[in-house]
């Protein structure tokens, strides 16, 4: 598989520059089901990803989805995949990654049978992160009992929130257009806006 280089670290980032035939290039741990469904829609051909896309901490669908659709999946590839120029044209052949006859770098190149084989490990990998869940939120409750029950340490606000709408926004995919879809329902309804991280500079901007 050949095609254009789009790289960025973000996945997301990435998603909103492909078009038909690119090759996309980020960093991502456990490929999320709405970033391959952007990626298929997109048309891309092939897909390097440096780092895990499955990485047993849980059952995710993103590399499942692409491999269905067709398209080349190398993951694993560690840090030079963040090296390849932007535009550069690539070839994937069997887990490496070539400029001309050139090899960047390689990784692993997923099938559907791998997917199913590592998918299987990240089923029992979930118990062991909701264990791990539920041992923390305990931990929580405990620590935190007299913010949670007694409601003491909660800070005053000054802004007005009793039965007020309110609008928390919060980094993720295409954050920012879901955000100006909102713009009607910010004017009419005039809701508390709460930005958490990230979020905070895209309702600022």
């Amino acid at each position: 598989v050949t095609g254009l280089a789009r790289v960025d670290r973000r996945a997301d980032a990435v998603v909103r520059r492909v078009g038909p035939g690119d090759i996309a290039v980020f960093d991502q741990v456990d490929l999320d089901r709405r970033t391959a469904d952007a990626l298929v829609a997109a048309g891309v051909a092939g897909v390097v990803n440096a780092a895990p896309s499955i990485s047993g901490r849980f059952p995710n669908l993103g590399p499942e989805i692409l491999v269905a659709a067709g398209i080349v999946l190398v993951d694993g590839v560690g840090a030079e995949a963040l090296r390849i120029k932007d535009g550069t044209r690539l070839r994937l052949h069997e887990g490496r990654i070539h400029v001309g006859e050139t090899e960047l770098g390689h990784g692993v190149e997923q099938t559907a049978n791998s997917i199913a084989d590592l998918m299987i490990e990240a089923k029992s990998g979930l118990s062991t992160q909701l264990e791990a869940f539920s041992a923390n939120t305990i931990e929580f409750l405990r620590h935190e009992r007299a913010l949670i029950i007694d409601r003491v340490g909660i800070p005053d606000v000054e802004v007005p929130i009793r039965d007020r709408q309110v609008l928390v926004v919060a980094a993720g995919y295409n954050h920012t257009t879901d955000l100006a879809a909102l713009k009607h329902f910010i004017r009419e309804y005039q809701p508390i806006l709460i930005g958490v991280e990230a979020g905070a500079n895209a309702l600022h901007a």
